[in-house]
């Protein structure tokens, strides 16, 4: 074998085994994000719902809008409940187009936990788009646009 062929073989050899050695520290464990399913539970003549929600068909947690007062729970207020210890919180978000008007989220509390009711006096029958997450880390998994409730 040349010289010339030599180093050929060599770059060949080095350039396979490097291609190796990415491809498997490329290869982690991560765990796929959850499909996010929900049952949704309306009241107040349509006003206020509660979104039950189902990572990979077990039961996660819910979010609640409660449009007006109801016995101890305030009006005009979210909260965000988890009951599964899987490593995703729970998230809620009230908006209507360029403000968030209320969230709340599980995030970095040990479940089961419910958030305190997140609130403040809104225009009475406004319409607002109720989102609802999965969240870990930087990752959520979403139901956008879905609901529409009203103050």
């Amino acid at each position: 074998m040349t010289n010339w062929s030599k180093r050929i073989a060599t770059l060949l050899a080095t350039t396979a085994v490097m291609i190796g050695v990415s491809l498997g520290t490329g290869a982690g464990t991560a765990a796929a994000a959850p499909r996010l399913t929900y049952q949704s539970s309306w009241y107040q003549s349509g006003k206020s719902v509660v979104v039950y929600l189902y990572a990979d068909g077990n039961y996660a947690g819910y979010v609640n809008w409660n449009a007006d007062p109801v016995g101890n729970d305030p009006g005009d207020a979210l909260r965000a409940h988890d009951d599964t210890a899987d490593g995703w919180g729970v998230y809620g978000s009230v908006s209507e187009p360029g403000w968030l008007i209320r969230e709340a989220s599980t995030a970095g509390h040990p479940s089961p936990y419910t958030t305190p009711w997140q609130t403040g006096n809104l225009t009475e029958d406004s319409k607002f788009t109720l989102d609802v997450c999965l969240v870990k880390g930087s990752e959520r998994v979403c139901l956008y646009g879905y609901f529409r409730v009203t103050s």
